[in-house]
């Protein structure tokens, strides 16, 4: 009965997962069917099949003159309509009816239908977002900086509230970084409020580099080197169960909200309130969040303990030089290393971030032999010989970039220090602004990335298919249904920009068709209207079996 049950439990585990992709890709579908199903009525035209998904007819019932229908492969949908095939006689008294009988703009129109309601439909979902979610955005309060940056010596420091750049006000860390791209090699008035309440304006010097763009891609533009917004959030490692902090019951990866009532904000905050001399008989009542859990916690400070022991004298450590996860067929997991692993020591020297950790194993050397990493289990300690693996990635320009890795991450566990603010729309015509705004804004960056996979400036590897669209939809479902409609709304806008392009067997490769014969007066011959047709077909299967391919190669062999 076990077995049944397991059985059972499986594939409705399976059945659960593609359900976020089918809803997801069913309503997409719908929706572009459905432009053109509603243009075809208006003008007139007979509709004889509306379905959703293609193959073998699962589900089908009949209203009028239209048979509609659920197929088996919900990999798309067609609307079938009277007339519309080429070469084929139609009886007089049913041409007006006929798709093919009607003016080319309003068979220009029908074909147009369909993406333009995907447009639309990306508007609206981020009109209806913007009043209901809104859109996040962070404070501009300065994280911690390193002291050796530019930016630190220029005066800045961690918790200053910018409030201006060159007398520009600003609200957000995307309007700071938005004005400092448009101003590279200058030197900027920046205006902050100081933890103290203290308002002082600062000179920094910006300087040209590539950085992120609007579009997300990288464009030559200014940036301010060391300019920070996050800090390491108060999140522990554990080092040793019979530790304090093991013995305490805190576990590695618990984030400490407040220590004796008082609010935590960041990793060195903690550590600094830890590291203090205290009285013999002092102990820290600790409020951890530990995934969706809030816990509460003692910790006993050991005999001895003062500000000049460190915090690995209670048992704890960064948590970012704790292994969160790892690769099972990567260097690490073949060699037995594990999750939750210390790593303390990478060739003899102790690490003293992830950062560091990271750099030694990118720039490994083969002709120096294996790497020796030292790491603490369970208050233990293990050594570890082991070879990075060599891995190869397409970076911006083309160029193929080489680095090695065991597979391994961490978890930073970074925080913006001025916290996170949510900006709600409440008129709906300002919403509907913001919809479009948010639709063009999607539309320039997927034109961009067409423009740039086609120059190989982005890797090939990138451009995903089913496969890829079933993972993203499954994941965006299960961060919540505010996520799984923003998708919607991207990939609405990927249907609409990709059905446009002048491509055969696509609503824009006919549009063209019928802007060709605006041009000549006369429809393109159906011999050559059927070769581009052929060779339309061809590139989509060709596109379809590379996508898969790309899907299958991601998903087995990268992270």
């Amino acid at each position: 009965m076990s077995i049944f049950s397991e059985i059972f439990f499986s594939i409705w585990g399976v059945i659960g997962s593609l359900m976020p992709f089918v809803v997801l890709l069913g309503i997409l579908v719908f929706i572009h069917e459905l432009g053109h199903f509603m243009v075809a009525r208006l003008c007139g035209v007979r509709v004889e099949v509306f379905s959703l998904g293609f193959g073998k007819k699962i589900l089908k019932w009949k209203k009028g003159d239209t048979v509609y229908c659920i197929s088996l492969f919900p990999l798309g949908g067609y609307v079938k309509m009277f007339g519309h095939e080429y070469g084929k006689k139609v009886a007089e008294k049913d041409q007006s009816v006929s798709f093919l009988h009607k003016t080319v703009w309003q068979r220009m129109a029908i074909v147009a239908a369909g993406p333009m309601m995907n447009f639309f439909l990306a508007v609206f979902i981020f009109a209806v977002l913007s009043m209901v979610s809104g859109s996040k955005k962070i404070h501009p309060v300065i994280g911690e900086l390193d002291p050796s940056s530019p930016v630190a010596q220029s005066g800045l420091s961690y918790g200053d509230h910018i409030l201006s750049i060159n007398k520009e006000e600003v609200k957000s860390r995307k309007a700071v970084k938005q004005i400092i791209f448009k101003n590279p090699n200058s030197v900027l008035d920046i205006k902050v409020k100081k933890p103290s309440g203290e308002i002082r304006t600062y000179k920094v010097s910006s300087q040209e580099a590539q950085v992120e763009g609007k579009w997300g891609f990288l464009e030559t533009g200014g940036v301010i080197e060391g300019l920070v917004f996050f800090a390491p959030a108060p999140v522990i490692g554990v080092i040793d169960p019979a530790s304090p902090a093991g013995r305490a019951g805190l576990q590695t990866f618990d984030e400490i909200l407040s220590v004796n009532g008082k609010k935590i904000n960041s990793r060195k905050e903690l550590f600094n309130l830890l590291s203090r001399s205290l009285s013999e008989n002092f102990s820290w009542k600790m409020k951890i969040q530990r995934g969706k859990e809030v816990k509460n916690f003692v910790l006993e400070k050991p005999m001895g303990y003062n500000s000049q022991s460190g915090i690995e004298a209670l048992g704890l450590a960064r948590s970012d030089l704790f292994i969160a996860d790892l690769k099972k067929t990567g260097a690490a997991g073949k060699a037995g290393l594990k999750k939750k692993d210390f790593v303390f020591k990478i060739n003899g020297e102790r690490v003293s971030s992830w950062d560091v950790l990271a750099s030694q194993i990118k720039s490994f050397d083969e002709k120096n032999g294996p790497l020796k990493l030292d790491i603490k289990r369970d208050g233990k300690i293990k050594h570890f010989s082991l070879v990075p693996e060599l891995k190869t990635q397409m970076v911006e320009g083309g160029v193929e970039k080489k680095y090695y890795m065991l597979g391994i991450v961490s978890h930073p566990h970074h925080k913006p220090v001025g916290g996170i603010y949510t900006e709600s729309v409440s008129n709906p015509f300002k919403a509907m602004l913001v919809g479009f705004q948010k639709t063009f804004h999607w539309s320039f960056v997927i034109a961009l990335y067409v423009k740039k996979f086609i120059t190989g400036s982005v890797s090939r590897r990138t451009l995903g298919g089913p496969i890829a669209i079933g993972r993203v939809a499954y994941d965006s479902y299960s961060y919540g249904l505010e996520s799984f409609f923003r998708l919607m709304a991207i990939l609405s806008v990927n249907l609409f920009f990709l059905n446009i392009l002048p491509i055969p067997v696509f609503d824009g490769g006919h549009l063209l068709f019928y802007i060709i014969e605006i041009v000549n007066r006369a429809p393109v011959s159906i011999r050559k209207m059927m070769v581009f047709q052929k060779m339309g077909l061809l590139f989509l299967l060709f596109l379809f079996i590379f996508t898969t391919f790309n899907d299958l190669h991601n998903w087995l062999f990268l992270w």
